[in-house]
């Protein structure tokens, strides 16, 4: 299998093939015939390598190198025909979303500025978002981030790392920040 694209767009997406997006492979697989080279999953239909990968380990399709006497060899997805044992992944609704990567150096920033808390806020802004057009834009938006609840926990994680209550890296979700968090009595509140 050639290597996984790492799209840009897609560097802080979690990597979980969703229920939706398996649905979209079977359904290309139907209506263009089986099988169908990896090429055109990724150039024609934006079906990204991992996707394949991960239907392919639950069991839904088979992935096969094949070798012409003569040319390049291809690599092509085929549909199972024996789906019985394959198991269904997670809707897209369930799989939680990681946290963006500019709310994190935000977060981050804050942290290890220091001075005035107003000017704090604001430095922190324009070194997480250095394209801001004014700084009573940054302010405002220093504020706005500041009542964000991935935010407050990123902050609190960060905090706490320094008091070198947790280890490790810290987590892309807000679930994963709330299950380190909550034995150490810091979060008040369920995730609903």
């Amino acid at each position: 299998m050639p290597a996984r694209n790492t799209n840009t767009r897609n560097a802080m997406r979690s990597h979980i093939l969703c229920h939706e997006r398996l649905n979209r492979i079977q359904s290309l697989l139907d209506r263009y015939g089986n099988p169908i080279t990896v090429r055109d999953f990724s150039r024609r239909f934006a079906i990204f390598n991992w996707e394949l990968e991960q239907a392919e380990n639950l069991g839904w399709i088979k992935i096969i190198e094949r070798k012409p006497h003569v040319g390049r060899p291809s690599v092509v997805v085929e549909k199972l025909s024996e789906t019985q044992s394959a198991k269904l992944p997670p809707f897209r609704y369930a799989i939680p979303k990681e946290i963006s990567i500019r709310h994190w150096r935000f977060a981050l920033e804050s942290v290890s500025c220091s001075g005035f808390k107003l000017t704090l806020r604001v430095q922190a802004y324009l070194r997480a978002f250095p394209n801001a057009r004014s700084r009573a834009g940054a302010s405002a938006s220093a504020s706005r981030l500041m009542k964000r609840t991935d935010v407050k926990l990123m902050r609190r994680w960060l905090f706490c790392q320094i008091n070198h209550e947790v280890t490790g890296d810290m987590p892309r979700t807000v679930s994963g920040l709330i299950e380190q968090l909550a034995p150490l009595g810091y979060i008040r509140y369920r995730l609903r």
